[in-house]
């Protein structure tokens, strides 16, 4: 079309732009882009759509080379640039750069909106920043992040759910299950309730700390608010129990969950799998295994390499060796401990059998 002499306006061009760069590979539509940019009408939202491609592709520096080229277009940027700027720094560590980006904003007038002030938060907590970072914010990130929340908020901006979901899970990341809950009551106290990936995030962060009774307990309220829990908040209960050999509770929590029509993941049976392997239920197990077939999801290398174990140690030699057969056939090598376990469960097997 523009070969012919057609030019199409910005905005034509730019819904072009938006679905090359969101179909294409990041040198296809890199190219598309330079070929086209001195012959069409561009605007600066055929920049920011650029620019959020080349952060989504990790590509930083022709982002801010296109910085460059926008300016030269007599463009200014605005808020959503910036935004979109400030996240793919982050999102590639550069913690100094988004930085930048955040005083500059203010430096030419613009004023950050929440969705900036989130993306900063997760930034800092997703970069483990500590000492480091915002001038403004020198004590440890937990802080830094909850100043910038409490600036967002003088701003006359309500910090979203997401908002405070990302603080939630970078206190519970760090362990801080005080820090986490008073997040919690700020949400409460502000009118947010909290949403199921709220309660899946605590309940995670308790059960990783071996502390069963309370995930059960947040799980209990999380239903008590009308949430219903997903496969994800069963699996990380059932895989709470699994770790502490509470076999039976991870066994009725399963059976909860396909009660109330929930479909376990692989995730989970190889979880389930791996508990009963170390519990020496080796019948468990294999009844799992075999569910797992039927329903077409894989066994992962560990889940292969526990039940082999554990059927070797019950000197089940020629059901180890199937599984074996059945690894090899589902594309995955066995390595050689696992030969190697075969290999001495059919020695123990045959010395005993002369013995008898």
């Amino acid at each position: 079309m523009v070969d012919k002499g057609f030019v199409p306006g910005s905005n034509c061009f730019n819904n072009l732009l938006t679905f090359v760069v969101g179909s294409s590979s990041f040198n296809q539509w890199w190219c598309f882009f330079n070929e086209n940019k001195s012959k069409v009408d561009l605007d600066v939202y055929s920049f920011g759509i650029v620019i959020k491609g080349c952060c989504e592709a990790g590509e930083i520096e022709k982002s801010f080379d296109l910085l460059v080229e926008l300016r030269e277009f007599g463009f200014s940027l605005n808020v959503v640039i910036y935004t979109t700027l400030i996240d793919g720094c982050c999102k590639k560590g550069e913690i100094e750069k988004a930085k930048d980006l955040f005083f500059e904003m203010g430096k030419f007038g613009l004023v950050a909106n929440e969705w900036t002030y989130t993306v900063l938060i997760h930034g800092l907590f997703k970069n483990g920043i500590k000492k480091q970072g915002f001038e403004m914010y020198e004590k440890m990130q937990e802080d830094g992040a909850l100043s910038l929340c409490r600036d967002l908020k003088s701003r006359g901006l309500s910090p979203s759910l997401v908002t405070y979901n990302i603080l939630v899970s970078g206190f519970c990341k760090k362990g801080d299950t005080s820090g986490a809950g008073k997040v919690v009551k700020e949400m409460e106290e502000r009118g947010i309730k909290p949403s199921k990936v709220t309660y899946t995030i605590l309940i995670d962060t308790f059960a990783s700390m071996d502390n069963m009774e309370k995930a059960i307990q947040l799980r209990s309220s999380m239903e008590e608010l009308g949430l219903t829990p997903d496969v994800h908040t069963y699996s990380v209960l059932i895989h709470g129990f699994c770790i502490k050999g509470q076999m039976n509770e991870a066994s009725r929590l399963f059976k909860l969950m396909v009660a109330k029509k929930l479909e376990p993941n692989k995730v989970i049976y190889n979880t389930m799998v791996l508990g009963y392997c170390k519990e020496g239920s080796s019948y468990r197990a294999l009844r799992l295994f075999r569910e797992m077939e039927e329903k077409e999801l894989p066994p992962n290398v560990a889940s292969y390499r526990y039940m082999i174990e554990v059927l070797c140690k019950e000197r089940k030699s020629k059901e180890a060796e199937r599984l074996v057969e059945k690894m090899i056939d589902s594309g995955i090598d066995p390595s050689d401990s696992i030969l190697n376990l075969i290999s001495r469960a059919k020695n123990d097997s045959h010395v005993s059998s002369n013995n008898d």
